[in-house]
């Protein structure tokens, strides 16, 4: 069962900690130096430095150097050496802070790096996620089917030139940048905590450096590719345990020629062998559809109607005791020979020359109460 994903605002905080903490890391060096140099100074005090002729505690001589550190001028002492000292350790501090909040302002200002850091930080807060490598016009589709059924997504590109980087962002989509064969690539867009890699780039070689690269990361993850070879899909499969490798020719294919064949063809597939469409029909008046119940027009055709949509409302495969109406869109899979047949019986003034199986699964078929 998949997690609920956490709410919009929940992961823009733990988005915005892993951020900061990221600035923090880089920032580090400068920081690390600043409190050695701090530490440093206090202990000279602690054992030298006498401003009325005392000695101070150890806290009071970190307080000490910390405000000489930042400009802040304490006692002069009476020490030649803690007097260089006191003139060197606000240039050393000035110095130090500059560098520091120089990196960091450049970390936060650079609206390039800005933008993929953040990217990789939204990244980091997904789970059971799918990850889509390329993002071209398939890639963009693939996205937005995921995102329509509910699955979250995070999207892998090699460089800015896609045209659709920027409408994925505006879907809240993060976008790493990068090649994904790299795994520090797919590790940033969250692999480890991912349900699936989709890999839609136009080369097949390409694809398959990705899915192995991912395999190699998480040997459970599923892969999806996208191969135009379709011997290389059945080798995939049965050498990689990659088994949804799906090749571009092969599934567009049938579509095309069924849309060769029958201009109302939606789509088109294979099935155990069998060539089936899907095929939009709205029910004519008069037709031999119009008034029929939808088990009987399966039964008697070998169809399957899919989908159901009318002025009431809409159903996804429609009960077999709904009797069509004229004017309901009915979405129908079979043959193209089935298809055709249900075309023909669909025209005004075709009801006259019902097919008597049609009649008699009619007749037996009663509307459930």
């Amino acid at each position: 069962m998949r997690r609920r994903p956490p709410s919009k605002r929940l992961r823009t905080v733990r988005a915005g900690l892993r951020d900061g903490w990221l600035v923090l890391r880089e920032s580090a060096p400068w920081l690390l130096v600043f409190i050695v140099i701090w530490w440093s100074l206090g202990l000279i005090l602690w054992l030298f430095y006498r401003p009325d002729g005392a000695a101070i505690s150890f806290p009071s001589a970190l307080y000490t150097a910390f405000a000489q550190l930042l400009f802040q001028p304490q006692p002069f002492p009476e020490s030649g050496a803690l007097q260089v000292l006191f003139f060197l350790a606000p240039a050393i501090g000035l110095g130090l802070v500059a560098r520091g909040a120089l990196s960091a302002g450049l970390l936060i200002f650079d609206k390039r790096n800005r933008r993929e850091a953040w990217q990789m930080a939204l990244a980091s807060t997904y789970r059971d996620h799918i990850i889509v490598c390329g993002l071209g016009k398939v890639g963009y589709r693939v996205v937005g089917q995921l995102l329509a059924t509910g699955n979250e997504v995070v999207g892998v590109e090699r460089g800015q030139g896609s045209e659709f980087l920027e409408l994925l962002r505006g879907q809240d989509v993060p976008i790493i940048t990068g090649d994904a064969r790299r795994m520090e690539v797919l590790q940033a867009a969250g692999l480890q905590h991912a349900h699936s890699v989709v890999c839609v780039i136009n080369d097949d070689l390409t694809n398959l450096d990705i899915a192995l690269t991912a395999r190699q990361l998480r040997p459970d993850i599923r892969i999806v590719l996208r191969i135009f070879n379709d011997s290389l899909a059945e080798k995939l499969q049965s050498a990689f345990n990659i088994k949804t490798a799906f090749s571009t020719s092969a599934l567009a294919a049938p579509t095309f020629a069924a849309a060769a064949i029958n201009r109302d063809v939606t789509n088109a597939l294979y099935v155990g062998g069998k060539f089936l469409t899907t095929q939009e029909v709205c029910v004519a008046a008069g037709g031999a559809l119009d008034g029929r119940l939808v088990g009987t027009i399966e039964q008697t055709h070998d169809i399957s109607v899919l989908y159901r949509r009318s002025e009431s409302g809409e159903d996804l495969r429609p009960r077999g005791d709904y009797r069509l109406a004229s004017g309901d869109i009915i979405v129908i899979i079979g043959t193209l020979d089935s298809l055709d047949q249900i075309a023909a019986l669909n025209k005004v003034g075709a009801r006259p020359h019902m097919p008597e199986s049609m009649r008699r699964a009619e007749k037996n078929q009663e509307p459930r109460t």
